[in-house]
């Protein structure tokens, strides 16, 4: 039996010691020694304290088997720092189980297990995501500025075109109105296009206070109350939703709530059912507006939140767009999908709590 149990000890790559009630080292397996940097001739027989206790900059390791003593726990489990003789860092998963008899301690377990490699491969994960994350946020201030730019300088030549094209259509003849006309809806098509990437490149997470999520609910059914599309046409509206402050802009948080709701009434029509529901997880507000109507295409689940896309005939495509800004602003998320029945689904989630809000510029 000592023989299997030498082979055993030898063999597994955790590392493990015990400690007598004494505080002497009982035994020390290889890979122990190997994790903390020391022969088996330094731990066996030898009192941990006198090891590890002087030890400062181990104090977290230490500490696992002083709370495993001083605390009637089955176990105790940690990731601590630990630094072998050579002054080289390692992360250490640690394992500490006190044994007691009559009260008394009779033994300490400890499992060693070396994470740094692991814990090498998160941090170099970590600072890829947080590079990725930087570039991109550089990509959106770049082209934030770019539509500012762009919205700045052909605002007002689209605003004279159709100007001037309203001015000759009063006086010209029959024949020339037809052109002109065309002129001017174009023109006003454009102008539309300029509002509207003025107003996206403008969106500004800067006012976030808590508010209660049913006062932003019943903000954002108020800002399409007067919308043709909702005014009059016998939408039913169903809310459920906890009775929960977030810590949000309050006006922005409306408008994108909002965005969504339109955009159910706006396809599916007169008589269109609207739910929307909204709960916590994961430190998240998950808000979901579903509806009965036709629902999002393939081509609507790829590009439906993508600037300027749109299967209406008037408009400028950017009302989930702008939503979307919005969430992005509050480090949140959005997806569109459809529901069993088919329907629209438009789920964003932000957290609840205060945060620091994305800056594009």
């Amino acid at each position: 039996m000592d023989h299997i149990r030498d082979i055993v000890l030898n063999n597994i790559p955790v590392g493990l010691m015990i400690i007598g009630g004494d505080g002497k080292i009982i035994e020390a397996n290889p890979a122990s020694c190997d994790i903390l940097g020391c022969p088996v001739e330094g731990f066996v027989g030898k009192q941990w304290g006198e090891i590890f206790l002087s030890q400062e900059r181990n104090l977290e390791f230490t500490e696992v088997v002083l709370d495993a003593i001083q605390k009637e726990t089955p176990k105790i489990e940690r990731v601590t720092p630990y630094y072998d003789d050579s002054g080289k860092k390692k992360f250490l998963s640690v394992i500490s189980s006190a044994q007691r008899e009559g009260g008394k301690i009779s033994a300490i377990v400890v499992l060693i297990e070396d994470l740094t490699e692991l814990h090498d491969l998160h941090e170099r994960e970590k600072n890829i995501l947080a590079q990725n994350h930087r570039l991109a946020e550089e990509r959106a201030n770049s082209l934030n500025l770019f539509a500012q730019s762009v919205a700045h300088q052909i605002r007002n030549p689209i605003m004279s075109i159709a100007g001037f094209a309203r001015l000759l259509e009063r006086r010209a003849d029959e024949a020339a109105r037809e052109p002109l006309e065309a002129i001017r809806e174009e023109a006003s098509k454009l102008e539309t296009m300029v509002r509207a990437v003025a107003e996206y490149s403008a969106i500004r997470a800067d006012a976030a206070a808590p508010v209660n999520l049913w006062v932003i609910i019943e903000e954002a059914k108020n800002l399409i109350a007067n919308h043709p599309a909702v005014q009059g046409q016998g939408i039913v509206w169903k809310t459920d939703c906890p009775d929960m402050n977030i810590t949000v802009d309050r006006n922005l948080m409306a408008q994108a709530i909002s965005e969504l709701l339109l955009n159910s009434a706006e396809f599916g029509g007169p008589g269109t059912r609207v739910r929307l529901c909204a709960k916590e997880s994961d430190g998240q507000v998950v808000i979901s507006v579903s509806d009965n109507g036709p629902g999002f295409s393939d081509t609507g689940l790829k590009m439906a939140l993508d600037p300027f896309y749109t299967t209406k005939t008037v408009g400028a495509g950017m009302g989930l767009t702008r939503a979307k800004r919005i969430v992005v602003e509050h480090n949140g998320t959005i997806t569109v999908d459809r529901t069993e029945d088919g329907g629209g689904l438009v789920r964003i989630a932000v957290p609840v709590r205060p945060m620091r809000m994305r800056n594009f510029g």
